[in-house]
């Protein structure tokens, strides 16, 4: 049997044309608490020390003026008339109250929720200088706006990280691989769940050295934003 082992040329990063692009940056995925998609995570996040590595990545973009882009997950009281079945995951995240808010427009009960930003973080994702796009609300990023964000600033390059890395991020990466963009994704800036077919991060690390342009760690994507900002 033939074993793939190809490596990209080198992706070198241009400033003005590269953005991070986040996704779920939420208490719901990121604070510790009983019976949220936390549980499901929480070694991962702890043993690559993505909490810190994503600080660090949000941190260096917002130093140098990079553009970032947060996609968010959220479901609203009508999402529940769907008729389509969600699949395995969104069935499940449907009996937790996955990041449920009250209405697109009205932000009581919010501060704090599940579904809101990760409070450590806010700083960064409300510096009036990052992107929260729509919510997506399966897994990609086919039905909100950061592909149009992205082309409204001329991103030809993105750099990515996020708490799922199976599910949604790696939808968003294909998306934005589709639409015509180079993506370096960062490896130790996501986690991801275990079932019984196996560890969902060693299926996103398979499919991100398949598809992605560069497969990165934190230091050597600062060490490159760094860079790239210097020239």
């Amino acid at each position: 049997m033939l074993t793939f082992t190809h490596r990209n040329p080198e992706m070198q990063l241009t400033k003005a044309r590269t953005a991070l692009v986040l996704a779920d940056i939420q208490n719901e995925f990121l604070q510790e608490k009983q019976g949220t998609y936390y549980e499901l995570i929480a070694d991962a996040l702890k043993e690559r020390n993505v909490v810190a590595n994503l600080e660090q990545l949000l941190a260096t973009a917002q130093e140098l003026g990079y553009y970032v882009i947060h996609s968010p997950h959220y479901y609203y009281p009508t999402d529940s008339q769907w008729e389509v079945p969600p699949g395995a995951i969104g069935h499940y995240l449907a009996g937790i109250g996955f990041c449920a808010r009250k209405d697109p427009v009205d932000l009581d009960g919010f501060e704090g929720s599940r579904a809101d930003y990760f409070e450590p973080f806010k700083r960064y994702l409300q510096d009036g200088h990052t992107c929260n796009t729509a919510p997506h609300k399966h897994f990609g990023c086919e039905a909100n706006d950061v592909i149009k964000q992205l082309r409204m600033r001329k991103v030809e390059q993105v750099i990515m990280a996020g708490p799922v890395a199976n599910i949604c991020l790696e939808s968003h990466m294909r998306d934005i691989i589709e639409a015509g963009m180079e993506v370096a994704m960062v490896r130790d800036a996501v986690a991801a769940g275990v079932n019984e077919e196996g560890d969902g991060y060693a299926a996103a690390m398979v499919n991100y050295r398949f598809m992605a342009n560069a497969v990165w760690t934190t230091e050597e994507t600062v060490r490159k934003m760094k860079s790239a900002a210097s020239v």
